[in-house]
């Protein structure tokens, strides 16, 4: 796990950047797009890097991830076959577990989203109540 507010491969934010751009262009890209359709913001956390990223109602973010070129399964990380994410979902949180070989949160626009974006002052852990 990263500390907090660093990027989870150690590299500045990038601003429209397309990861087929990326030098190994052969290698396969994956994303799935994460959208907020409630009135409270939701946590997307980043896995296995535990970045957190707060989307604001209305919003969508997109998980990226790219896999090997090599070998029959380019998804290493994946435990249930050849499958790119693996996602879990609670009340307020959603965990997306990127199987490729790195993994990162953008924007619609492809803007590189930073870990801690949107986070609450008051972050409580995901099922805690929040009732007086």
């Amino acid at each position: 796990m990263t500390g907090m507010g660093a990027h989870p491969r150690g590299r500045g934010r990038r601003r429209g950047w397309a990861p087929w751009t990326r030098a190994r262009r052969e290698a396969p890209v994956a994303r799935l797009r994460v959208g907020n359709d409630t009135e409270q913001p939701l946590e997307l956390v980043l896995e296995p890097y535990g970045s957190d990223h707060w989307l604001a109602p209305g919003e969508t973010f997109v998980v990226w991830t790219t896999g090997s070129a090599h070998g029959p399964n380019p998804w290493s990380g994946t435990t249930l076959g050849n499958e790119p994410f693996q996602v879990s979902c609670g009340p307020g949180w959603v965990v997306v577990h990127a199987n490729g070989s790195e993994g990162w949160v953008a924007d619609e626009d492809g803007d590189e989203i930073d870990c801690g974006h949107g986070r609450p002052a008051t972050r409580r852990p995901p099922g805690m109540d929040t009732g007086a």
